[in-house]
Protein backbone atom coordinates (compact mmCIF):
# COMPACT_ATOMS: atom_id res chain seq x y z
CA UNK A 1 0.00 0.00 0.00
CA UNK A 2 1.33 3.43 -0.90
CA UNK A 3 1.29 6.46 1.37
CA UNK A 4 2.09 9.97 0.16
CA UNK A 5 5.07 11.52 1.97
CA UNK A 6 7.32 14.57 1.84
CA UNK A 7 10.12 14.21 -0.70
CA UNK A 8 13.69 15.10 0.32
CA UNK A 9 15.59 13.98 -2.77
CA UNK A 10 14.04 12.72 -6.02
CA UNK A 11 14.53 9.25 -7.43
CA UNK A 12 13.33 5.65 -7.23
CA UNK A 13 14.90 3.11 -4.90
CA UNK A 14 14.11 -0.46 -3.89
CA UNK A 15 15.90 -2.52 -1.29
CA UNK A 16 16.01 -4.32 2.01
CA UNK A 17 15.22 -2.26 5.09
CA UNK A 18 17.93 -1.47 7.62
CA UNK A 19 17.62 0.86 10.61
CA UNK A 20 20.67 3.04 11.21
CA UNK A 21 22.84 1.47 13.89
CA UNK A 22 25.67 3.12 15.78
CA UNK A 23 28.48 1.96 18.02
CA UNK A 24 30.70 3.94 20.34
CA UNK A 25 34.47 3.73 20.23
CA UNK A 26 36.01 4.90 23.51
CA UNK A 27 39.56 6.23 23.40
CA UNK A 28 42.14 6.88 26.10
CA UNK A 29 41.48 9.96 28.22
CA UNK A 30 44.55 12.16 27.94
CA UNK A 31 43.03 15.05 29.90
CA UNK A 32 42.73 13.64 33.42
CA UNK A 33 45.13 16.16 34.91
CA UNK A 34 43.87 19.37 33.29
CA UNK A 35 41.19 21.77 34.51
CA UNK A 36 37.68 21.80 33.04
CA UNK A 37 38.13 24.97 30.98
CA UNK A 38 41.29 23.59 29.38
CA UNK A 39 39.48 20.31 28.78
CA UNK A 40 36.64 22.17 27.05
CA UNK A 41 38.99 24.26 24.90
CA UNK A 42 40.87 21.12 23.90
CA UNK A 43 37.61 19.39 22.89
CA UNK A 44 36.56 22.34 20.72
CA UNK A 45 40.00 22.43 19.09
CA UNK A 46 39.94 18.68 18.32
CA UNK A 47 36.37 18.82 16.96
CA UNK A 48 37.29 21.80 14.79
CA UNK A 49 40.32 19.98 13.38
CA UNK A 50 38.19 16.95 12.47
CA UNK A 51 35.68 19.15 10.68
CA UNK A 52 38.50 20.87 8.76
CA UNK A 53 39.86 17.48 7.70
CA UNK A 54 36.37 16.43 6.68
CA UNK A 55 35.96 19.57 4.56
CA UNK A 56 39.30 18.96 2.83
CA UNK A 57 38.20 15.41 1.99
CA UNK A 58 34.85 16.65 0.63
CA UNK A 59 36.52 19.33 -1.50
CA UNK A 60 38.46 16.65 -3.36
CA UNK A 61 35.38 14.79 -4.48
CA UNK A 62 32.20 16.87 -4.32
CA UNK A 63 30.30 20.08 -4.96
CA UNK A 64 31.46 22.92 -2.69
CA UNK A 65 27.87 23.32 -1.47
CA UNK A 66 28.51 20.31 0.75
CA UNK A 67 31.78 21.64 2.16
CA UNK A 68 30.03 24.97 2.88
CA UNK A 69 27.52 23.08 5.06
CA UNK A 70 30.29 21.59 7.17
CA UNK A 71 32.08 24.92 7.24
CA UNK A 72 28.95 26.28 8.96
CA UNK A 73 29.36 23.47 11.54
CA UNK A 74 32.85 24.74 12.27
CA UNK A 75 31.42 28.19 12.93
CA UNK A 76 28.70 26.71 15.16
CA UNK A 77 31.14 25.05 17.54
CA UNK A 78 33.38 28.12 17.59
CA UNK A 79 30.58 30.61 18.22
CA UNK A 80 32.06 33.17 20.68
CA UNK A 81 28.87 33.42 22.75
CA UNK A 82 28.62 29.64 23.13
CA UNK A 83 32.28 29.42 24.17
CA UNK A 84 31.97 32.30 26.61
CA UNK A 85 28.74 31.04 28.19
CA UNK A 86 30.14 27.52 28.57
CA UNK A 87 33.22 28.79 30.37
CA UNK A 88 31.00 30.94 32.58
CA UNK A 89 29.09 27.84 33.72
CA UNK A 90 32.36 25.99 34.29
CA UNK A 91 33.60 28.82 36.52
CA UNK A 92 30.33 28.52 38.45
CA UNK A 93 31.16 24.88 39.20
CA UNK A 94 29.81 22.81 36.31
CA UNK A 95 31.88 20.14 34.61
CA UNK A 96 32.81 20.92 31.00
CA UNK A 97 30.35 18.45 29.44
CA UNK A 98 27.45 19.57 31.63
CA UNK A 99 28.23 23.25 31.04
CA UNK A 100 28.40 22.82 27.28
CA UNK A 101 25.21 20.75 27.24
CA UNK A 102 23.37 23.48 29.16
CA UNK A 103 24.47 26.18 26.71
CA UNK A 104 23.57 24.12 23.63
CA UNK A 105 20.16 23.37 25.11
CA UNK A 106 19.61 27.10 25.65
CA UNK A 107 20.58 27.81 22.03
CA UNK A 108 18.25 25.10 20.72
CA UNK A 109 15.35 26.41 22.81
CA UNK A 110 15.81 29.86 21.26
CA UNK A 111 15.82 28.42 17.73
CA UNK A 112 12.69 26.36 18.41
CA UNK A 113 10.78 29.56 19.17
CA UNK A 114 11.61 31.12 15.80
CA UNK A 115 8.67 30.97 13.40
CA UNK A 116 10.78 30.46 10.30
CA UNK A 117 11.17 27.14 8.46
CA UNK A 118 14.73 27.88 7.34
CA UNK A 119 15.90 28.71 10.86
CA UNK A 120 14.10 25.69 12.33
CA UNK A 121 15.96 23.60 9.77
CA UNK A 122 19.24 24.73 11.31
CA UNK A 123 18.42 23.02 14.61
CA UNK A 124 19.70 19.68 13.36
CA UNK A 125 22.96 21.37 12.27
CA UNK A 126 23.48 22.70 15.80
CA UNK A 127 22.84 19.23 17.22
CA UNK A 128 25.11 17.56 14.67
CA UNK A 129 27.98 20.02 15.16
CA UNK A 130 27.76 20.21 18.96
CA UNK A 131 27.68 16.40 19.20
CA UNK A 132 31.26 16.42 17.92
CA UNK A 133 32.39 18.51 20.89
CA UNK A 134 30.40 16.34 23.32
CA UNK A 135 32.03 13.22 21.94
CA UNK A 136 35.47 14.74 22.48
CA UNK A 137 34.52 15.62 26.05
CA UNK A 138 33.35 12.04 26.60
CA UNK A 139 36.48 10.64 24.92
CA UNK A 140 34.21 8.85 22.47
CA UNK A 141 33.80 8.45 18.74
CA UNK A 142 30.41 7.61 17.26
CA UNK A 143 30.63 5.15 14.38
CA UNK A 144 27.82 4.31 11.95
CA UNK A 145 27.20 0.84 10.50
CA UNK A 146 26.82 1.60 6.79
CA UNK A 147 28.30 -1.43 5.02
CA UNK A 148 25.66 -3.67 3.47
CA UNK A 149 25.84 -6.66 1.12
CA UNK A 150 22.71 -5.86 -0.91
CA UNK A 151 20.67 -2.84 -2.04
CA UNK A 152 19.47 -1.19 1.14
CA UNK A 153 16.91 1.43 2.16
CA UNK A 154 18.22 2.99 5.38
CA UNK A 155 15.79 4.20 8.05
CA UNK A 156 17.03 7.33 9.86
CA UNK A 157 15.75 8.97 13.03
CA UNK A 158 16.57 12.44 11.67
CA UNK A 159 18.50 14.12 8.87
CA UNK A 160 21.93 14.80 10.32
CA UNK A 161 24.35 16.13 7.66
CA UNK A 162 27.23 14.01 9.00
CA UNK A 163 25.09 10.87 8.53
CA UNK A 164 23.57 11.72 5.14
CA UNK A 165 26.98 12.53 3.65
CA UNK A 166 28.18 9.05 4.59
CA UNK A 167 25.25 7.36 2.83
CA UNK A 168 27.24 7.65 -0.40
CA UNK A 169 27.72 3.88 -0.37
CA UNK A 170 27.11 1.70 -3.44
CA UNK A 171 24.60 -0.50 -1.58
CA UNK A 172 22.66 2.30 0.14
CA UNK A 173 20.20 3.09 -2.61
CA UNK A 174 17.86 5.38 -0.67
CA UNK A 175 16.67 6.46 2.76
CA UNK A 176 13.55 7.09 4.81
CA UNK A 177 13.77 9.60 7.64
CA UNK A 178 11.34 9.94 10.52
CA UNK A 179 12.06 13.68 10.88
CA UNK A 180 13.21 16.23 8.34
CA UNK A 181 12.24 18.60 5.56
CA UNK A 182 13.33 19.55 2.05
CA UNK A 183 15.10 22.76 3.12
CA UNK A 184 17.45 21.17 5.66
CA UNK A 185 21.14 21.07 4.79
CA UNK A 186 20.94 17.27 4.71
CA UNK A 187 18.47 17.55 1.85
CA UNK A 188 21.03 19.54 -0.15
CA UNK A 189 23.62 16.83 0.51
CA UNK A 190 21.24 14.03 -0.52
CA UNK A 191 20.30 15.82 -3.75
CA UNK A 192 23.94 16.57 -4.57
CA UNK A 193 24.86 12.91 -4.07
CA UNK A 194 21.69 11.73 -5.90
CA UNK A 195 20.45 9.60 -3.02
CA UNK A 196 16.62 9.29 -3.10
CA UNK A 197 15.05 10.14 0.25
CA UNK A 198 11.63 10.68 1.77
CA UNK A 199 10.06 11.55 5.15
CA UNK A 200 7.91 8.94 6.91
CA UNK A 201 7.16 9.99 10.50
CA UNK A 202 5.75 6.62 11.56
CA UNK A 203 8.38 4.48 9.80
CA UNK A 204 9.08 2.31 12.86
CA UNK A 205 5.38 1.54 13.30
CA UNK A 206 4.88 0.29 9.75
CA UNK A 207 8.28 -0.97 8.59
CA UNK A 208 10.49 -3.73 10.01
CA UNK A 209 13.93 -5.03 9.06
CA UNK A 210 12.31 -8.11 7.51
CA UNK A 211 10.65 -5.87 4.90
CA UNK A 212 11.68 -4.72 1.47
CA UNK A 213 10.63 -1.22 0.51
CA UNK A 214 10.18 0.73 -2.70
CA UNK A 215 10.34 4.51 -2.38
CA UNK A 216 9.00 6.66 -5.20
CA UNK A 217 10.61 10.01 -4.56
CA UNK A 218 8.97 11.57 -7.59
CA UNK A 219 5.37 11.08 -6.45
CA UNK A 220 6.06 10.82 -2.73
CA UNK A 221 5.00 7.21 -2.14
CA UNK A 222 6.35 4.40 0.04
CA UNK A 223 5.52 0.80 -0.88
CA UNK A 224 6.13 -1.89 1.75
CA UNK A 225 6.88 -5.36 0.31
CA UNK A 226 5.56 -4.49 -3.16
CA UNK A 227 4.97 -7.27 -5.68
CA UNK A 228 6.97 -7.57 -8.90
CA UNK A 229 4.17 -6.01 -10.94
CA UNK A 230 4.16 -2.87 -8.77
CA UNK A 231 7.95 -2.59 -8.84
CA UNK A 232 8.02 -2.89 -12.63
CA UNK A 233 5.21 -0.35 -13.03
CA UNK A 234 6.86 2.28 -10.80
CA UNK A 235 10.26 1.77 -12.39
CA UNK A 236 8.83 2.15 -15.89
CA UNK A 237 6.86 5.27 -14.97
CA UNK A 238 10.03 6.93 -13.71
CA UNK A 239 11.92 6.56 -16.99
Amino acid sequence: MAEKKQIISKGIAYGKVEFLKTRVNTFLNENNDIDEISKFRSAVKKATKKIKNHIEDIDKNNDNRISDIFLSHKYIINDPIVLEDTEKYILEGEKALEAYSIVIKEVLNKFKKIDNEYMLGRIVDIIDASDRVKQELKNEELLYSLDFDEPTILILEELKPSVVYNLNNKNIVGFITKKGNFNQHSGIIARTLNIPGIVCENAEEKITETDKVLIDCFKGNVYINPNKKTIKKIMEESR
